[in-house]
């Protein structure tokens, strides 16, 4: 477990999948999709379709929010396009932050860890409370950004976790 005695808790709104997290994406794979991104002709288009604000609606409303995105939502996406921004997009999107299997590090967390998922979210998310240990699974209204959806739940829903007692650990 990484700084247990700096980090007392743990808190991931809608993670990836226990799967996702769990299977390493193939290093060919990962090559292969970041250098579609890198490429000059490709690439460049790939982004100019991506950045468009009809694309980012689109994916927005597809994957992102359980209602139609909003006006400031579009804006504020927007305002971060361009090519500085365009890096760690494509490490995302080629699945470097998939990279490995971090299995072992999840159910070897000696932490306390609240998983916050969308209740249009369909993904199942119970696989991180029934493998890590002081693990609890809160659903909130929304679908994936559920900062954005669902501001007031989602704070009061880290509150009361940030206070709530920290389990006791055997000595072994």
């Amino acid at each position: 477990s990484r700084n247990p005695n700096i980090i007392d808790k743990l808190v991931l709104a809608s993670p990836p999948t226990w799967r996702d997290m769990t299977t390493p994406i193939p290093e060919a794979e990962l090559s292969r999709n970041y250098n579609f991104f890198r490429n000059p002709i490709w690439g460049r288009l790939a982004f100019q379709i991506l950045e468009s604000r009809g694309a980012i609606e689109f994916f927005s409303n597809k994957f992102l929010f359980a209602k139609p995105c909003d006006s400031k939502w579009l804006d504020n996406a927007g305002a971060e396009l361009g090519e500085e921004a365009r890096p760690p997009v494509m490490a995302f999107n080629s699945g470097f932050c998939l990279h490995r299997s971090f299995e072992e590090d999840l159910i070897s967390l000696p932490q306390s860890t609240l998983i916050l998922a969308g209740n249009g979210d369909k993904r199942q998310r119970d696989e991180y409370k029934q493998s890590m240990k002081n693990c609890n699974l809160r659903v909130l209204p929304g679908l994936n950004v559920l900062p954005w959806e669902s501001p007031v739940e989602t704070v009061e829903a880290v509150k009361a976790f940030l206070k709530s007692p920290k389990p006791k650990t055997s000595m072994t």
